[in-house]
């Protein structure tokens, strides 16, 4: 998965366990977060441990069919582990190194299929579907030039996926989602499902154009749910963790909307700088929650945003640029222009 600047796209978490469920092995490496406020890895940390020798972690993925790791602990990348050090505290992430950085983690498992999600919109690497569709040709040649089937899924990034972001915060809400479909979010079903339905239909497991349903009945009947527990144990997890389990803040501030109106625009930039401000991603407790998202109706006074932080100091800087940028939330009326 490629997060690409958008925040709370969690979605690693839903399909991993969907995939494995249905039978196909799925060992899933990923980076802590570069630019972003959490990355797989670090969200995955707060439900099991991701560092594991390599040995360890083919017992795992033999027992499972799947794992969710850091992959710079493995050490099968050196040279990309160097890089991202650097770029980390630059709060960089070169699209001229993306590609390598992927490919030789997915070749040092023996990946031999994968799908790339690429998230195309205003602050994220790839701001246009052009922009977007030119990097996924480019992937994929270099993909099948090292022997690797590739995919590539541009996917809409005009606000965050489901409504939490930070690495608790996301882990609490994707388990609540594998344990209960009704619990929604929308934005976080339906890109999990349909990226797990792409992998579906490439392993043999559904028809061209029907894998998203297979996905669906797979999360909907609780089997990946269960695959999850079983991949949380063989880490090292507790598998009866619980969504209320997760600790969050313990430093909270609520934001409210200041007048009537519709949410116009979710800034997905501005959500990462608050989330980060907060203690993402060091902190594992840190991070915002997105309460009311594009398109609803807001009323003045209503709770639209929330951060969290272990600690005041830095709640009280998430909050000073809250208020100095007006916030992530714009509202507005249902007319654009009047002309």
């Amino acid at each position: 998965m490629l997060k690409g600047g958008v925040p709370g796209n969690k979605v690693s978490l839903i399909i991993v366990p969907i995939i494995a469920a249905a039978g196909l092995t799925i060992p899933k490496s990923s980076t802590r977060a570069i630019t972003s406020p959490s990355g797989t890895a670090d969200s995955m940390e707060v439900l099991a441990p991701v560092t594991f020798p390599s040995e360890e972690l083919k017992e795992i993925v033999s027992k499972n069919n799947a794992c969710i790791i850091w992959g710079g602990a493995l050490e099968t990348a050196p040279a990309d582990n160097i890089l991202i050090e650097i770029e980390r505290p630059l709060h960089m992430d070169p699209i001229g190194l993306m590609i390598p950085s992927i490919l030789t983690k997915k070749l040092s498992l023996g990946v031999k299929k994968l799908v790339l999600d690429i998230p195309v919109g205003q602050g994220t690497k790839f701001p246009t579907p052009d922009k977007g569709r030119l990097f996924a040709y480019l992937f994929k040649e270099i993909a099948a030039n090292v022997g690797i089937e590739a995919e590539c899924a541009l996917t809409l990034a005009h606000q965050p996926i489901g409504h939490a972001v930070g690495p608790a915060l996301e882990a609490r809400e994707a388990l609540i989602l594998l344990k209960d479909y009704s619990a929604g979010p929308n934005s976080l079903i339906e890109k999990s499902t349909d990226l797990a339905g792409i992998l579906l239909e490439m392993g043999g497991k559904a028809q061209k154009g029907e894998g998203q349903l297979l996905a669906k009945d797979i999360l909907r009947s609780g089997k990946a749910f269960r695959k999850m527990m079983q991949i949380i144990e063989a880490q090292g997890g507790d598998p009866n963790i619980s969504p209320d389990d997760i600790e969050v803040g313990p430093f909270v501030k609520e934001c409210f909307a200041t007048k009537n109106g519709y949410i116009v625009e979710v800034n997905n930039s501005f959500v990462n700088q608050i989330a980060k401000a907060a203690g993402c991603p060091s902190s594992k407790s840190s991070g915002v929650e997105i309460i009311k998202k594009q398109g609803a109706k807001i009323k003045e006074g209503e709770i639209i945003f929330r951060i969290y932080s272990h600690s005041e100091s830095k709640l009280r800087k998430a909050v000073k640029i809250y208020n100095s940028t007006g916030g992530p939330i714009r509202l507005g009326g249902m007319i654009i222009e009047r002309i």
